[in-house]
């Protein structure tokens, strides 16, 4: 019925719970209240992305569980401003500046790697630039280019090396400290956006083991699955074929957790 489906799975131990054929909230919500209060108070974590009605829903079903907003959402969220703003003021140069255009748009991978993880020590040849660069050395050039820019690349990378160290308070310094700066439009709604859901993103910190990567492992699988069966008919059948496919996947990587354990 809806265009999207849901899943959702134990974030321990990567047990699929259940795939339904519809996210829309309403549906979701007909769906859970199936299940007693009792049993939804016991729910203690849900780890989700920043969908507005996920959230919504949670609060209203699950008042016990502690929102965990998955980390892999938040550094996508501020990498793509990053690197939109690039596209932004490399646009600027299309017909102006050809040679600050093309370099803003070969090296723009740079410009999302972590400023402590640019070599500034081994200076190499750059095809764009008359003298030998380093990683860190290119990136500065690029920056000073534009102060928006440098100011949106400054401020983001600084909101993923708070997120990275489980530093909740660098991390809300840091979104205060934005609204001086000028930064994108993109990154300042995604500041608001954390801003908003910043109780969460403290679960975030709290809980960096419980995030939404077995529910994208799985996701892909899913996808593989649609591709050599060159997609489904029936919705039903489809979900039965995931979940005989996923339980197999799951005892497999139980049986080398017990291993793990029992090596150490």
């Amino acid at each position: 019925e809806g265009a999207m489906s849901f899943i959702y799975c134990d974030s321990v131990t990567h047990d699929i719970i259940d795939i339904l054929p519809d996210r829309r909230k309403h549906k979701l919500e007909a769906y859970f209240l199936k299940f007693s209060r009792k049993q939804r108070e016991r729910v203690k974590t849900i780890s989700i992305d920043m969908f507005p009605p996920y959230i919504a829903l949670i609060q209203d079903l699950f008042p016990h569980a502690e929102m965990i907003i998955d980390r892999f959402h938040i550094v996508q969220a501020i990498n793509r401003e990053i690197n939109r703003c690039r596209v932004q003021v490399m646009n600027g140069f299309r017909t102006k500046d050809r040679p600050q255009y093309n370099k803003l748009k070969r090296y723009w991978k740079l410009l999302l790697k972590a400023p402590l993880d640019l070599d500034r020590m081994i200076y190499q040849s750059y095809g764009l630039f008359k003298s030998w660069q380093s990683q860190y050395s290119l990136v500065q050039y690029l920056l000073g280019l534009d102060e928006r820019l440098k100011e949106t690349y400054e401020t983001g990378h600084r909101l993923l090396s708070a997120l990275k160290a489980n530093d909740i308070q660098q991390l809300q310094f840091i979104l205060q400290d934005s609204k001086t700066k000028d930064i994108s439009q993109g990154l300042k709604h995604v500041i608001q956006t954390l801003i908003k859901y910043l109780p969460y993103i403290s679960n975030t910190m709290r809980y960096p083991h419980l995030t939404n990567g077995p529910i994208e492992g799985i996701n892909n699988k899913i996808k593989l699955i649609k591709r050599v069966s060159y997609g489904y008919r029936n919705f039903w059948n489809f979900r039965n074929r995931i979940l005989i496919i996923s339980k197999v996947f799951v005892s497999e990587y139980k049986k080398r957790i017990k291993q793990q354990n029992n090596v150490a």
